[in-house]
């Protein structure tokens, strides 16, 4: 039988060295690699995350502009559904023979009456016409005993809560000027034409309420022509050459560029704060009417939870205070306004 030679014994301190040699290696490696990546991340610039704008409504106490109040116009005239037929004469002619012309509106001049039968002149509103000098009114003519109510509409539909608003100046045949935006035209158009039938003043606040300061020049322009077109397409009227801008932004480019389309920038001088959640009925009517001075622009809006409401006693207080219910361009009448961004004051 052969024998078979024997293997050579392994050296087992060899072995053992190697491998942990193997290892040393691989952490070393591992260790170059993660300095070199954090070498390499500190000569990058830092990543910034920015949140996105919040969306919400804000004061124009809370902006750091100057702030303004509206002006609301009124009804030229209420006429009931239903009217004698015409024998001779006009429409008008046979509505008063029988009794039932309550109001009514004639260019250039607005008449409106008011519950106890005085006749209200309510002055035609300008369109825009051209380039003209920026001003930013924030009250009308002080020497005058005249007030005007002012609306804001949102750039939503909101059909229910505007009409019974509507309604119940009508009723009250209180004046007012709503400031409308484009959108809010073409989603309530109905709305819209009610207003320029009962005769109220509608003024521009954009087409879909940003913020002013954001857009360029030609974005401005193109708001205010939005919502010119919306009213002239939808009511075929020339809109009153005011513009109230969201949130009541306002600086010297912003009135510039207004001006340049032909509009007078129209803020307000008493805020009811009514579109706020925790307003009450109370709080609205006591803004708008604990001290009242001659032309007052009184800021509300067609949203507020309880501003239709707040109306009936609005109205009467500053009427028992000798106060004349106006729109803005009747509280702007003989109204000193003199160049610049102070406007009327």
């Amino acid at each position: 039988m052969r024998n078979h030679p024997k293997a050579p014994a392994i050296d087992q301190a060899r072995l053992t060295g190697g491998s942990s040699r193997r290892c040393a290696a691989g952490v070393l490696t591992i260790f170059a690699l993660g300095l070199a990546a954090l070498y390499i991340a500190q000569g990058l610039p830092p990543r910034v995350v920015r949140p996105a704008p919040p969306h919400y409504q804000v004061s124009a106490r809370e902006m750091t502009v100057p702030s303004g109040k509206p002006a609301v116009r009124g009804l030229g005239y209420m006429v009931p559904p239903v009217y004698p037929a015409v024998s001779g004469g006009t429409v008008r002619d046979a509505m008063r023979g029988a009794g039932l012309l309550q109001a009514y509106s004639e260019p250039p001049g607005r008449i409106a009456f008011t519950p106890e039968g005085k006749a209200v002149y309510l002055p035609a509103a300008p369109a825009p016409a051209g380039p003209g000098t920026a001003r930013v009114v924030f009250r009308g003519n002080r020497d005058s005993r005249k007030v005007a109510l002012t609306f804001d509409t949102s750039e939503v539909s909101e059909k229910r809560g505007a009409r019974a608003l509507i309604d119940e100046l009508t009723k009250l045949r209180a004046p007012a000027t709503f400031f409308v935006c484009g959108a809010w035209c073409y989603k309530n158009p109905d709305l819209l034409k009610l207003l320029y039938e009962r005769g109220f003043e509608v003024a521009n606040h954009s087409y879909d309420h940003p913020m002013f300061s954001r857009l360029s020049n030609a974005q401005i322009t193109a708001q205010l022509k939005g919502t010119e077109v919306a009213v002239e397409k939808i009511a075929g009227r020339k809109i009153a050459a005011y513009c109230r801008t969201p949130y009541g932004e306002v600086d010297a480019r912003i009135s510039q560029v207004l001006a340049d389309n032909g509009y007078t920038t129209v803020l307000w001088n008493t805020d009811t704060l009514d579109w706020v959640p925790a307003t009450i009925q109370a709080q609205i009517r006591d803004r708008a009417t604990a001290k009242p001075g001659g032309g007052d622009i009184i800021l509300m809006h067609t949203t507020g939870k309880y501003t239709r409401e707040a109306q009936i006693e609005i109205v009467s207080n500053l009427r028992a205070l000798g106060f004349e219910l106006t729109t803005v361009s009747g509280v702007l009448q003989n109204a000193p306004l003199g160049p610049g961004p102070t406007g009327a004051l």
